[in-house]
């Protein structure tokens, strides 16, 4: 369950009294997430979504709170944030930051429809696109960089300082191989597009959930995150008629520029690489598989990626 800090119904009534929601009757757990406590609130006003930092700092927080206002203002379907009776969106118990949004009806999927999670993204990007939020700074940036500086911190988990080298020195050799150009499109990009960030009503997203891991970054890092996620099985090679599919749908509410299209190869290259980074740590096997996926697409070159996409 989505809980790591357990509440008691005391403390809920005590939050909730900088709140007019009226009487508090109830809270239950939700099923999923892993990072921080979520827990669904029963009120006379009806229900709200509570969630707790637990590894956040305040200005974390408030990046996720000014991107949900804004995508609110602007009719994108995801929770808003609430503000408190001091006007304040965030507030803070035991030392870590909270906020309340808005509960989204909407049911999970098993089976998943990858084209319409395409076109959520390409309607998130169409409405951010040069949208650059206050403490934007305090979010990760999904680049080389950062890249390096997660994987260092990890490396130290392995037990053997030769192995942590050699899976170091591979990956800063990976990193210099990108080209990463600084004018392109930048925006919020939501960064997980993992099915259980999505609701559904029949066939048709209703709420896009959990921007923990949002960022202010290049938006062809989401169209890559969600060709990693989408269209390259784990153990398999990218299904390029899957990935031009998903560019398809997402094309029907942003276009891709030139230079999105030439540098594709190389954001893909940088999601494998952040995924290296959180996970160099783990066993051969699962770092080997990553590593294979950058070489596939070594092997095949960004010449032939580009034709294999865009031709």
């Amino acid at each position: 369950m989505a809980v790591k800090t357990v509440f008691s119904k005391e403390e809920f009534g005590k939050i909730l009294a900088d709140y007019g929601f009226g009487d508090f009757k109830g809270f239950k757990p939700f099923k999923l997430g892993a990072v921080q406590t979520n827990v669904l609130l029963e009120t006379a006003s009806g229900k709200f979504v509570f969630r707790y930092y637990e590894s956040r700092s305040k200005e974390y927080a408030l990046f996720e709170m000014n991107v949900l206002e804004f995508l609110s203002e602007c009719n994108y379907p995801c929770p808003a944030p609430i503000r408190n009776n001091h006007g304040k969106f965030l507030g803070t118990y035991k030392n870590k930051p909270f906020a309340i949004f808005k509960f989204m009806k909407g049911k999970h999927k098993k089976r998943v429809d990858a084209e319409l999670i395409a076109q959520a993204l390409g309607k998130l990007h169409k409405i951010s696109q040069g949208y650059k939020p206050d403490y934007y700074l305090a979010r990760d940036t999904y680049d080389p960089p950062s890249c390096l500086r997660s994987a260092t911190v990890n490396a130290k988990k392995i037990t053997s300082t030769s192995e942590a080298k050699r899976r170091l020195d591979w990956l800063k050799r990976e990193l210099k191989k990108l080209e990463l150009p600084s004018n392109m499109p930048k925006g919020v990009c939501h960064c997980d597009t993992h099915p259980s960030n999505f609701l559904y009503d029949k066939n048709k997203i209703v709420a896009v959930l959990d921007f923990d891991d949002a960022s202010y970054t290049n938006l062809l890092y989401d169209i890559a995150n969600m060709l990693y996620f989408w269209a390259w099985p784990n153990k398999k090679n990218l299904i390029f008629q899957k990935a031009r599919t998903l560019l398809k749908e997402y094309k029907k509410y942003r276009t891709l520029t030139q230079i999105e299209k030439e540098h594709l190869f190389d954001v893909l290259k940088m999601v494998i690489c952040m995924s290296i980074g959180w996970s160099i740590h783990e066993t051969i096997e699962d770092h080997s598989n990553e590593k294979r996926k950058i070489e596939f697409l070594n092997n095949l070159g960004r010449e032939e990626f580009y034709n294999k996409m865009f031709r």
